[in-house]
């Protein structure tokens, strides 16, 4: 301010210099057109009036049949979603008047209003250091987008997956704890018993019971938590009758040839029942008097079936026993769940016994 006179420093361009900044700019910007034609993503080039100057043959995919857009602006494309015209028209001026701008994500539409995600960057083109257009940039993020979206829905179904399985592994842990409490009450009860015979009943129920519970332990255990190596089930359950059943100076050797196979485990609980029967039975009985002797365990597969064939060369099973009315309780539990899963028992009695349980 001199005396009552205001100096002006500048004064706003007048309309015939921003149509000559903009002759000129398209005349700098000829080279460029190829760029433009050729470019995936979303290119505008906007004047300073705001007006768009050029376009990108993906922004002229968007564009209405009636729509044109040179010369118009922005806004009215209806290209950008109308909840971010205002961030447009904010960044542009914001970038006109010296700031940077970050680059910000939006949404396009198409003809048919399918959404598309972009991200935008939007830049200021100067000459001899002079703001003379706007370029906005905008490349699509839509399948980014969905891959974040996707590894987000797998990472929380696998956390749901982590958290069943630990919930798998939690109820056969308490599952077996609560059927190992059964076996210790049975066998403290047992040695309240007097009756050696109703002793027996007891200490039988006890290892039917430790059979469960040891399928149970497996599963917790094991990585997969449908299924279990049944061989290495078939050994610790024989070593486990062994301990139950024989003493340190008995004369019988278990003989075990075992494939490590995966039953799962509604088989795995029927089969290790028929197991334990079959042991026992021949632990017990095959060799009354203390002979020596051994007993054989097999399990392999073959193309259709798994076979299981417990045997023994002790002194056999009675040669009128009728496997279908006998009343030996462990030789009727072991035909009856041969049943259920769909099996065959094949007993042979030429030396000693062998019952072979073939099963799918």
């Amino acid at each position: 301010m001199k005396g009552n006179k205001t100096v002006l420093k500048g004064k706003p361009d007048t309309r015939e210099e921003l149509k000559e900044k903009n002759r000129i700019l398209k005349h700098e910007i000829a080279l460029k057109n190829k760029i433009f034609s050729i470019s995936p993503d979303y290119l505008f080039l906007l004047g300073l009036d705001g007006k768009i100057i050029e376009v990108s043959r993906s922004v002229d995919k968007l564009l209405s049949s009636e729509k044109k857009a040179m010369g118009s602006k922005l806004s009215q494309t209806n290209i950008i979603h109308i909840k971010d015209i205002h961030r447009f028209i904010k960044s542009i001026h914001s970038l006109l008047n010296g700031e940077s701008i970050n680059p910000f994500r939006s949404v396009f539409l198409t003809p048919e209003k399918e959404e598309i995600h972009v991200q935008v960057q939007i830049s200021p083109l100067k000459s001899d250091n002079e703001i003379i257009a706007i370029l906005v940039h905008a490349t699509d993020i839509t399948a980014q987008l969905l891959l974040e979206e996707s590894k987000k829905e797998s990472s929380s179904l696998q956390k749901a997956l982590n958290d069943k399985e630990m919930l798998v592994r939690e109820i056969h842990h308490r599952t077996k704890n609560n059927l190992m409490i059964m076996a210790s009450l049975f066998s403290l009860t047992s040695a309240d018993i007097e009756d050696e015979n109703a002793k027996a009943i007891f200490n039988q129920t006890n290892s039917r019971v430790k059979s469960m519970a040891l399928i149970h332990e497996k599963l917790y255990r094991s990585d997969d938590l449908k299924c279990i190596n049944f061989g290495d089930y078939i050994r610790n359950l024989a070593q486990d009758l062994s301990n139950l059943f024989l003493s340190e100076s008995n004369n019988v050797q278990l003989i075990m040839d075992v494939e490590d196979l995966k039953i799962d485990i509604g088989t795995a609980i029927n089969v290790g029942l028929i197991l334990n029967e079959l042991l026992t039975n021949s632990i017990k009985y095959a060799f009354p008097h203390g002979e020596k002797g051994n007993i054989y365990i097999d399990f392999h597969q073959t193309a259709n079936h798994y076979v299981m064939i417990v045997a023994d060369d002790g002194v056999g099973l009675p040669k009128d026993l009728d496997l279908e009315n006998c009343d030996s309780l462990g030789l009727s539990l072991a035909r009856n769940i041969v049943g259920q899963i769909e099996g065959d028992l094949i007993i042979k009695q030429d030396f000693g016994t062998e019952i072979t349980i073939c099963f799918q």
